[in-house]
Order: structure tokens, then C-alpha cells, then sequence
């Protein structure tokens, strides 16, 4: 029975025994089950401060991690390893491994920066290189994010931090919307300005505070170009509510009698003497 629990792997003059593998078992469980026990009461904590969803995870995945390092060190401590001379022989190593990954390392020390920052946080809706999208997690490396369409997509994290993001959820919420429309030339365009000021602020998502505007842009080649500019704080919801507006728009239109012209071309044949 003795020589069973001393019995182990042997790794040149490093041996790991049964106990030492228990002992490293205890001390997994001992530390998942302390992270169970602190996202119990954090959760509780939580509820009661009313903190953000994204600082709620912030810390929680901080505090795991902090645990999960804190407990890998007492487990080879206690079989017996020296993590000095550990880190010294493999230091060579790591400097090698660290020149073929920094493009690893950037997204992790992005992802400290978005973690530890603020500037995203999970439950924003961002837009990324001119896609829309929720953020679901954030990891050291990458970000969990999802886009209008259901799809979940899995961003490094330097893309995020790296470059200009626009941030919906945090500071003022609401956003300009751009709606472009032509009519034909003879309409009455004080109508066609009221029409579209309007139809916009019919529906329930535009937000009233914010003025809404139609502009006569342009002369166009078959049309007399108009935007109608709208402030919403679902941007999320953009592509309904423009949807929304342009149906208001076109049966307005068609009450009033003006009509959205299709682009047309005069051709002119010039008859020429025959040879």
C-alpha cells in the first residue's frame, strides 16, 4: 500500500506521486468551488447595487482568474516544484514563443485594456468595421459578439481596441438616421417636406426631443432629391423603423399625388442625308 501512494510519475530527478495528484485535485475543486461560492454572494451584491451587467462580469472574470493562477501556484507548490527554477529554464523559451505570438499577446493585453477600461462592456451594441453588433463575452484574447442577423462572431480583441468603435449604449444613446428619397420634378416641395417631417415622427421609435428635418438636397438628373433626418435610440432596431417610415412615406405620396419618378433618358435620332 506504501509504495502504491508513493509510486508516481518520474520525470528526471521531479516525481509526482498519488498523493501529489490528489492534492492537485483538492485544490482545483477547493478553487471552483470557492468561485461557485463567490458568484453566489456577488450575485446577491449585485442585485442589491444595481452594477452594470458589464462590470458584473468584469469582476467576476478577474476574480476567477486571479483564483485560478493564485491555485495552480499552491498546487505545484505543495508537490514540491520550484517555480524559479521553472521560469528561469523556460525563459529562453518563452521569449522565442513570445516573438511568434504577439498578435496573441496584443489581443490579451487588449483585452485587459477593454476589461479594466470600460470603454465596452458586455450587453453594448457597437459598430465594427460598419457592422452592427451586441457584445455577448469578453475574453482575454477575443470578444463574443452578435450581429443583427443571429450570427455569433468571435473578434480578437486588438480589432476592437485598435481601432475607431462606435459605442451606442454608453454616453448619449441616441443616433442620426438618414432617409433619402426623389420625387418628381413639378411636385409641390413644401408638401413633400411636410410629408416626410411627418411620416417620420409617426413612428413610436423616433425619439420627439430630438427635431426632425427634411432637406432638399439636390436637382438629380430624373428626381428632386430630399433626406429626412430622424433620431432613434434602438439602433439596433434601424433597418425596421427607415422600413417603417418608408412605407408611411409611399402611401402618403400617393394620397398627395406625387410621384417617386424612375430615372428616365430623352433620346434624340438625328436623321442623316442617305449616301
Amino acid at each position: 500500500m506504501k509504495n502504491f501512494i508513493q509510486s508516481g510519475i518520474q520525470w528526471g530527478d521531479f516525481n509526482v506521486t498519488i498523493v501529489d495528484m490528489l492534492i492537485i485535485i483538492l485544490v482545483v475543486v477547493a478553487a471552483q468551488s470557492f468561485i461557485w461560492f463567490l458568484r453566489v454572494v456577488l450575485g446577491r451584491v449585485f442585485r442589491k447595487t444595481n452594477i452594470e451587467e458589464g462590470k458584473q462580469f468584469m469582476i467576476l472574470r478577474l476574480l476567477r482568474t486571479l483564483i485560478y493562477g493564485i491555485s495552480v501556484a499552491i498546487a505545484l507548490e505543495t508537490i514540491g516544484a520550484d517555480l524559479t527554477l521553472l521560469w528561469a529554464s523556460s525563459a529562453a523559451l518563452l521569449v522565442g514563443v513570445g516573438i511568434g505570438l504577439q498578435n496573441f499577446f496584443n489581443d490579451v493585453i487588449s483585452g485587459f485594456v477593454l476589461l479594466f477600461e470600460g470603454g465596452v462592456r458586455v450587453g453594448d451594441e457597437l459598430e465594427v468595421d460598419g457592422m452592427l453588433v451586441r457584445v455577448e463575452r469578453i475574453d482575454l484574447r477575443s470578444t463574443r459578439v452578435i450581429t443583427r442577423h443571429g450570427n455569433l462572431i468571435v473578434m480578437p480583441n486588438g480589432l476592437i481596441s485598435g481601432q475607431t468603435v462606435r459605442n451606442f449604449s454608453q454616453g448619449d444613446t441616441a443616433s442620426m438616421l438618414e432617409l433619402n428619397v426623389g420625387v418628381a420634378y413639378g411636385s409641390d416641395v413644401k408638401s413633400v417636406e411636410r410629408i416626410l417631417v411627418d411620416c417620420a415622427n409617426a413612428e413610436a421609435l423616433v425619439i420627439r426631443k430630438k427635431e426632425t428635418a427634411a432637406l432638399f438636397q439636390d436637382f438629380g438628373d430624373s428626381s428632386l432629391d430630399f433626406s429626412v433626418y430622424f433620431w432613434v435610440d434602438q439602433p439596433w432596431s434601424r433597418r425596421i423603423i427607415a422600413s417603417n417610415i418608408r412605407f408611411r412615406v409611399d402611401e402618403a405620396f400617393r394620397q398627395e399625388g406625387i410621384r417617386i419618378p424612375f430615372p428616365q433618358r430623352d433620346v434624340h435620332v438625328i436623321p442623316s442625308d442617305a449616301q
